[in-house]
């Protein structure tokens, strides 16, 4: 997978032990990054994303999210939001240990609202996030009746995997894309109750109170964004003080990094921009 090493495996707070790939910068490093995927996801379709960071002195760890890609437990399930969040504390302080440059994040989608739950209480020596599409909202609504069915399986069968139903084809515009996603072994497309009933309930945290964070942010948005809420997401982000920059990409599917070369080549001029005044900062 280009940008990656091998992948190597870590062990949370919980003693769970997560797999863990890293892209090193060649020489001193300027900044490391840590990089949380979407829901179903896995941290091995972000090679490209981890190179061109690598490229520009900026390290990246990212991260196999617990029922996730190589790492350990029921696909799509977890019992409590904060293990997630737990995850990314524990991994700051191993990233800590191997390097001493400023740490940034970088999440996608689900990953994104990880990140924002553990931006909350105003973490120290970071300098900054980037948000890509962030799952705050679902684009179209859950039907009724699968709400309906959630709320009871959540007593009768908590860790019971259910069909998403996402649409593979609203990923990118670039159809490879979600062929690739099909064909991922490690890719999947399932949701418990359990963990249906923990992301919703953080996303209503942030929205009540996401006014606490305070690192600078950049948020990367899909115009047509046909799986998570472009306004949803567009409002939050530009009710949030302090450095918070916004940008909205027209035209645009859910996997912005994921866009054919010509689209993606202006998503990577705004991050290099960001980061040089992050880092520099």
């Amino acid at each position: 997978m280009p940008g990656f090493a091998d992948v190597a495996f870590w062990t949370a707070a919980d003693g769970a032990r997560l797999a863990l790939r890293r892209a090193p910068a060649p020489g001193r490093a300027r900044g490391a990054l840590i990089l949380l995927h979407g829901f179903g996801d896995h941290g091995g379709r972000y090679g490209e994303v981890a190179a061109w960071f690598a490229e520009r002195g900026v390290s990246v760890w990212a991260l196999d999210q617990r029922g996730h890609g190589r790492s350990p437990g029921r696909r799509g399930h977890v019992s409590r939001f904060a293990q997630f969040v737990s995850d990314v504390a524990a991994l700051r302080k191993l990233v800590g240990g191997e390097e001493t440059a400023p740490q940034l994040l970088l999440g996608h989608s689900f990953g994104a609202t990880v990140a924002l739950r553990y931006l909350e209480p105003a973490p120290e020596h970071l300098a900054g996030a980037i948000l890509s599409s962030p799952f705050l909202a679902l684009a179209v609504p859950v039907p009724r009746w699968k709400r309906a069915l959630a709320f009871v399986l959540l007593d009768l069968a908590p860790a019971l995997p259910v069909r998403t139903g996402l649409d593979v084809g609203h990923l990118s515009t670039d159809p490879g894309v979600g062929q690739a996603a099909l064909s991922d072994p490690l890719y999947h497309r399932v949701m418990t109750p359990r963990a249906y009933r923990e992301v919703r309930q953080a996303q209503r945290a942030l929205l009540e109170e996401g006014d606490r964070i305070a690192v600078p942010l950049l948020v990367l948005l899909a115009g047509d964004d046909r799986i998570a809420s472009r306004p949803a997401s567009e409002v939050f982000a530009r009710a949030l003080r302090g450095d918070v920059s916004v940008s909205v990409y027209e035209g645009f599917f859910h996997e912005i990094f994921n866009e054919p070369p010509p689209r993606r080549a202006q998503v990577y001029r705004d991050v290099e921009r960001w980061l040089d005044h992050v880092l520099a900062a």
